[in-house]
């Protein structure tokens, strides 16, 4: 351009300010945002509330969500004060049967399997290195639009902490907002399904005793709960996290009222001695889970979703950072193959979608098989007091949480049978 040319203004202002905007800086978003500004793709990371933030959660971390750590370059962050390796996971019937079955029998690794590590902490290491590496985020921003043309997202409308809004373009815009998800409801695709979809509470406790000694997260089938299930997970510090789930049609229809079976489950027989110098750390507090065994569609022109917005939660364990972390180091690939290839249409990001349906169907239909265990008491009894007593048993259930051809079996009768007999 000349000295005395104008600049293409016009140009100038079409030209999109990111390659890509992740909505949500939780596990998700913070893993696709490393991942892509690593492959050189201008990013920019939002969220409405300000970090280190707490999120009603579990807190139990998977070996799916350790393994996108080792990717990430984050694995040795975890092996501090504050998070606690875990080992295993114990079981309880509502007989009262109880097996504890470790994660791996490979059990002098360096790095636990598993860990339970609060979200507040957990969340921020994550995003701390995205900062670290160089990503751009603006946090206590809410997207409150999207910006559309002939039917194809290009960008965000946002609002920041001084109710100022602006509005910001990028060829693709990746949801990773969660299960209350802003662009979910922009894209019309906000819909409840309560077959699919699960409420839970959490509490924080200290001074809850009678843990396995190698950190074992639990999952109790107790009868007040049935078809759900009450969980206490050890934490670091003294911790635990304590709650109760159950599949919305369920509450629905028996009129459950979660907050007052909490406290019932605490005081019952089977737990109160456990909890009888335990102290409650603040409020109890709910959330609602979207589970994969109805994922929503997860790709379209210009945009992605990923994690609890693309409803990925395991139906079985309530699980969803591992499938949030998954999906995320996929959507980024993805965004950089978009990118190189000049295209964020809905016939080039459904690879997305179709990849990640192909990697996670197979375990949300052996999840949702066993979620439906739960309303089968006499057979969670069966299995569970059988494991209890047969090492095969409780060595066949243990290799099932490395290798889904074993998981398989959990829906065949056969299977069953060989239990019933052992």
């Amino acid at each position: 351009m000349s000295a005395n040319e104008e600049p293409d203004t016009e140009s100038q202002v079409s030209l999109p300010m990111y390659d890509v905007i992740v909505v949500g800086a939780g596990p998700g978003g913070a893993t696709a945002a490393t991942l892509m500004h690593r492959k050189g793709l201008r990013v920019l990371l939002l969220d409405k509330e300000a970090f280190p933030r707490d999120k009603i959660c579990g807190d139990a971390i998977s070996g799916k969500s350790v393994d996108a750590l080792k990717e990430l370059g984050l694995i040795q962050h975890f092996q501090r004060e504050e998070c606690l390796g875990s080992w295993g996971v114990t079981f309880s019937g509502p007989a009262g049967d109880e097996v504890a079955i470790p994660f791996t029998k490979a059990l002098d690794r360096p790095i636990a399997p598993g860990f339970v590590c609060s979200r507040e902490t957990f969340d921020n290491i994550l995003l701390s290195q995205a900062r670290d590496e160089g990503v751009e985020i603006r946090e206590r921003v809410a997207v409150t639009a999207l910006l559309k043309k002939e039917e194809r997202v290009t960008g965000v409308v946002i609002e920041d902490a001084d109710g100022h809004s602006s509005e910001l373009t990028a060829p693709l815009v990746i949801g990773a907002d969660g299960a209350y998800s802003t662009v979910v409801r922009e894209l019309g695709l906000n819909q409840l399904d309560e077959n699919h979809y699960v409420a839970g509470i959490r509490a924080y406790y200290s001074g809850v005793t009678g843990f396995h000694e190698r950190n074992h997260i639990e999952i109790h089938f107790v009868e007040e709960s049935i078809p759900g299930y009450f969980w206490i997970f050890p934490m670091a510090n003294g911790m635990a996290n304590v709650g109760v789930g159950m599949l919305s049609k369920a509450i629905k229809k028996n009129d459950v009222k979660l907050k007052p079976l909490l406290d019932v489950l605490v005081a019952h027989p089977r737990f109160k001695q456990r909890f009888e110098n335990a102290e409650k750390l603040g409020p109890t507090k709910g959330w609602g889970l979207p589970l994969g065994s109805k994922p929503r569609p997860m790709a379209g022109n210009g945009w992605m979703l990923i994690g609890d917005a693309a409803s990925l939660i395991d139906p079985f364990t309530g699980e969803g950072i591992g499938n949030a972390m998954v999906s995320g180091m996929n959507a980024a690939r993805w965004a950089v193959d978009s990118h190189a290839a000049g295209s964020f249409d809905r016939a080039f990001l459904s690879g997305y979608e179709k990849e990640l349906h192909a990697m996670l169907k197979g375990e949300f239909r052996l999840s949702h098989a066993m979620q439906r265990l739960g309303n089968w008491k006499w057979l969670l009894n069966t299995i569970i007091r059988k494991a209890s007593r047969s090492e095969e048993v409780a060595d066949a259930i243990s290799c099932m949480f490395d290798d889904l051809e074993e998981r398989e079996k959990l829906i065949s009768p056969m299977f069953y049978l060989k239990v019933l007999f052992a």
